[in-house]
């Protein structure tokens, strides 16, 4: 995601008042995300713009909790 597609997102969570989503700028190959805080991981394809498919899988892993889907 752009920045500008960051901020177009969190207001469109505020005018739905969506509280449970949060919105980061970050690569796929580094979330920016601390050890084992995600529930879920969701890709629309996005995997397949990446060139390391490897460094993809490996930081899903490390940012999702060990009960993760």
């Amino acid at each position: 995601m752009t920045p500008d597609m960051i901020t177009k997102a969190r207001r469109n969570a505020q005018t739905l008042g969506a509280t449970n989503v949060e919105f980061r700028l970050g690569e796929i190959e580094h979330l920016p995300v601390v050890d084992t805080s995600v529930d879920v991981i969701i890709s629309n394809c996005v995997i397949n713009l990446s060139p390391d498919k490897g460094a993809v899988f490996r930081e899903a892993f490390r940012a999702q909790r060990p009960s993760r889907r």
